[in-house]
């Protein structure tokens, strides 16, 4: 399957974007049951459209931690705190959010956290997106913890057990992949840094080595780049199985540092600068959080391509 490299931002100049049915859980637990139902699964969409709903208006940074997680959460916050700076009269235009056609991917799986995927379309144009919801207790919400954006015609094909379950992949599971999901996020950064590794060649990843070649050609500025799989702010690698491979979802952070020819004047985005700790007087680092989808091909297959990713300044400071 093919899926081309996708790159989604959210704002000009700051890339951005219950209790089980029938039994019992508790943390450690080795039983493999269903994380969620079909039904709870509709109403954690439900719920997350309703916050977001109140939340993109106002920009309301501390009620959208309660729809997001994870590096999604630290993306989608900054966002809105930078946006609110630079325009505190909120967005009197927005359209609310509405999704159609949800297809929920819920897999069965042991202790915590839990999480399953909803595929949808929505009002927002013609592309369905990739949701991955998350929770570390019967006793919490679900919230997104991955948001990704697909062709129609490109949404990776899941494959499901002999009872309709969706078949997740274990973070340290490789079996019959070219990795499992726990190297991907390291893999990743390690390929950006040195360009080796299994990867197919595409906007995210040899586009993205491209990208910043090009960047370190300019006169005025020279730019350095360090990439990491970031720490607990980030999301767990989460993957299900495809008909070819398998789908894992995974965040990773990069830090980017634009320093000035002596006597040029540095050029700071807006909402850059609405989180920007310091005086720019010469340099400006920002601080990139990142959630990428990955399809991962079986062993005989070929590399690893990673097919759509969302990212968005989350801190800066200046020198």
């Amino acid at each position: 399957m093919r899926v081309r490299g996708r790159l989604t931002a959210a704002l000009t100049g700051l890339a951005v974007t219950m209790s089980l049915a029938g039994c019992v859980t508790v943390r450690g637990e080795e039983a493999v049951l269903p994380a969620t139902t079909e039904e709870e699964a509709a109403e954690a969409l439900e719920r997350y459209a309703e916050i977001k709903n109140e939340v993109n208006p106002t920009y309301d940074a501390e009620l959208n931690a309660t729809a997001d997680a994870g590096a999604l959460a630290a993306i989608n916050s900054a966002g809105h705190r930078a946006r609110g700076a630079v325009h505190p009269e909120g967005n009197p235009g927005y359209v609310p959010m509405a999704f159609e056609d949800p297809e929920f991917h819920i897999p069965r799986q042991a202790g915590w956290p839990k999480h399953f995927v909803v595929d949808t379309a929505t009002n927002r144009g013609d592309d369905r997106w990739l949701m991955v919801f998350t929770r570390d207790a019967v006793t919490e919400d679900w919230r997104a913890a991955y948001l990704l954006t697909f062709d129609a015609d490109e949404v990776p094909r899941f494959t499901r057990d002999e009872e309709g379950w969706a078949q997740a992949v274990a973070e340290d599971e490789a079996e019959g992949l070219a990795m499992s999901p726990a190297e991907l996020a390291e893999g990743y950064v390690a390929y950006l840094a040195e360009g080796e590794g299994p990867y197919e060649d595409g906007p995210l990843t040899s586009g993205e080595r491209e990208r910043r070649e090009e960047a370190g050609n300019e006169a005025a500025y020279v730019v350095q780049y360090q990439d990491s799989t970031g720490g607990r702010a980030h999301s767990l690698p989460f993957g299900l199985r495809t008909e070819d491979g398998a789908v894992v979802f995974f965040s990773s952070e990069h830090h980017e540092k634009q320093t000035w020819a002596e006597g040029e004047t540095p050029v700071v985005d807006e909402y850059v600068e609405a989180l920007l700790e310091g005086d720019a007087s010469r340099s400006v680092t920002t601080r990139r959080m990142s959630v990428q989808a990955a399809l991962l091909p079986e062993l005989e297959g070929e590399g690893v391509e990673v097919v759509s990713r969302v990212f968005g300044v989350v801190s800066a400071s200046g020198e």
